[in-house]
């Protein structure tokens, strides 16, 4: 079992150490007045994750959840544009053995909070997507949903900053996330 991020923001949303790139959609001047930085480092996050539920199955359906974490001003986005809306999405692919679920996490609420707390909202969104993709219609029926739940909930509420930093990332502290087969070509 694989767990992976995928991060999608709004240009609102700088992540840390980021300021001083010439490829923000705003001026330098917005970043020096806005201090608010997504702090986390998702794919810190994956790997371990990924460590901590290796040899681990919830049913042979599934090699992959993807988490589709938005974060984002939505009020500013309006519903639909850019972003799946407050309901969410999931999609499950069997030939793929791959499962995706949105995650929402609201940018005006975590903007300002220390990376602990954010990780926290990560949390929070992860077990709401893991939550979303249980109760759709079209979903895998031997993947072991609550136990998957748990599972995740357990090593992300135990997680400490430092175990998912870039640091320990290129430390090799956790190990990054691998694709699968033909997962990159799609």
């Amino acid at each position: 079992m694989r767990f992976y991020t995928f991060l999608k923001t709004g240009v609102e949303v700088l992540h840390l150490g980021s300021q001083h790139s010439n490829g923000n959609a705003w001026p330098l001047e917005h970043w020096k007045s806005n201090p608010g930085r997504w702090r986390l480092f998702t794919p810190g996050i994956d790997a371990y994750l990924n460590q901590r539920l290796a040899g681990r199955s919830f049913g042979a359906s599934i090699e992959i959840f993807m988490l589709v974490l938005e974060v984002a001003d939505f009020e500013s986005w309006g519903t639909g544009v850019a972003f799946a809306g407050p309901d969410g999405r999931t999609s499950y692919m069997p030939k793929h053995r791959e499962l995706r679920s949105v995650g929402q996490i609201n940018w005006l609420d975590v903007q300002m909070l220390t990376p602990t707390k954010q990780l926290r909202a990560y949390r929070t969104a992860a077990l709401a997507a893991i939550q979303r993709a249980s109760e759709a219609t079209r979903k895998p029926k031997d993947f072991l949903f609550a136990e998957f739940y748990q599972a995740i909930d357990l090593v992300l509420g135990a997680t400490k900053i430092s175990q998912v930093s870039r640091s320990a990332l290129e430390a090799n502290e956790v190990q990054p996330f691998t694709a699968a087969a033909g997962f990159a070509a799609r």
